[in-house]
């Protein structure tokens, strides 16, 4: 009988196991005709044909509840944390970690890497903002007090120096991180916020069901995208600053910013609730989302969206590196969650 292979392959002998692949194939074998393989490959899941798959790599055990991660510009280092209140780091390509003797007094709920360092900054229930350096993280390198609210989502201009942060009151905030001062404050609403990458010219926020583009320098409003019906979960922009992902529970929804009307992509999910998304760090038109119930690679096709299931673990946070490795963290919300760690 017949052993499967590992990793991508499989994917390939899977379908090529398929009673209409096998059976294709029997039947011209048995007619003396010439088996046009390059037809079987064509009729397969473009997700097999062009290799948009995630492996498995590696593990890190937090021993905390996980809720978001990211990983640092050099693919190097993934920094999370969640109802723990401690940041927890880990080393890839090696099996070390270590959580920081320092915590937040509340559930730390986003984590973002200043671009090009190993200084990540953590945003918490507890109102403030903590940065760290990934490197010696046992201490804090300092606080950002000034929210009256917890602090949901917060992101580092491309260029580094300013740190946007925003709270439950749809307050954000812009600090000066060489300074460590505040620099600028508006009552914008948004829960999530992500800085268009590239020069940074554009910030987008989420506030419950609707995006809205801003200018940084003024906050003034560029666009509104609207369509989602639930609040949204998490966005984030395509390496080329040109489109917007993002999900709410039960739907994802791709947005082109050069583009007016509504979403170019629709994916709604009949089963479980969806918590975060990415792009592909290789692929540009390929979608990494994570559920209560899913890992899945989504491929954003002329006329329709192509899924396959990756894992069926649960996943609350989720970040890709551009970096030549090309990996992807994976955070989740078990009381033991790891750090997963993709490619």
């Amino acid at each position: 009988m017949d052993q499967p292979p590992h990793g991508f392959l499989y994917n390939f002998w899977n379908s090529l196991h398929e009673p209409r692949f096998r059976d294709g194939v029997a039947k011209a074998l048995t007619q003396g005709l010439v088996v046009n393989i390059d037809a079987i490959i064509d009729g397969l899941p473009r997700i097999h044909r062009e290799g948009y798959s995630i492996t498995h790599l590696s593990s890190f055990e937090s021993g905390q509840t996980l809720l978001s991660c990211d990983i640092s510009s050099d693919g190097n280092t993934v920094a999370s944390g969640g109802i723990g209140l401690k940041p927890f780091i880990c080393y890839v390509g090696t099996p070390l970690s270590v959580t920081s003797v320092e915590s937040h007094s509340s559930t730390i709920l986003d984590v973002r890497f200043q671009p090009g360092t190993n200084i990540f900054a953590t945003a918490s229930a507890d109102t403030t903002v903590k940065l760290w350096d990934a490197n010696k993280p046992a201490i804090a390198l300092s606080k950002f007090v000034g929210h009256n609210w917890r602090v949901r989502s917060l992101d580092f201009h491309p260029l580094g120096r300013i740190l946007c942060s925003s709270d439950a009151e749809g307050v954000i905030k812009a600090w000066d991180v060489n300074r460590q001062l505040l620099i600028n404050s508006h009552t914008v609403g948004g829960s999530r916020v992500r800085f268009q990458p590239g020069n940074g010219s554009l910030l987008a926020v989420a506030n419950r069901n609707v995006i809205t583009i801003l200018d940084p320098k003024n906050f003034m409003v560029i666009n509104r995208l609207e369509g989602h019906v639930n609040d949204i979960e998490s966005l984030c922009w395509d390496v080329s600053g040109r489109m917007i992902a993002s999900v709410s529970e039960d739907s994802v929804r791709v947005w082109s910013l050069f583009k007016t009307g509504p979403c170019i992509y629709l994916y709604s999910l009949n089963k479980g609730r969806f918590n975060s998304i990415i792009f592909h760090p290789r692929y540009n038109d390929v979608l990494v989302i994570g559920g209560s119930e899913c890992l899945e690679v989504l491929i954003l096709e002329k006329t329709k969206i192509s899924v396959a299931r990756a894992s069926n673990l649960s996943v609350t946070g989720l970040a890709a590196t551009t970096a030549k490795s090309e990996y992807i963290a994976s955070v989740s919300q078990q009381s033991d969650s790891v750090v997963n760690i993709w490619k």
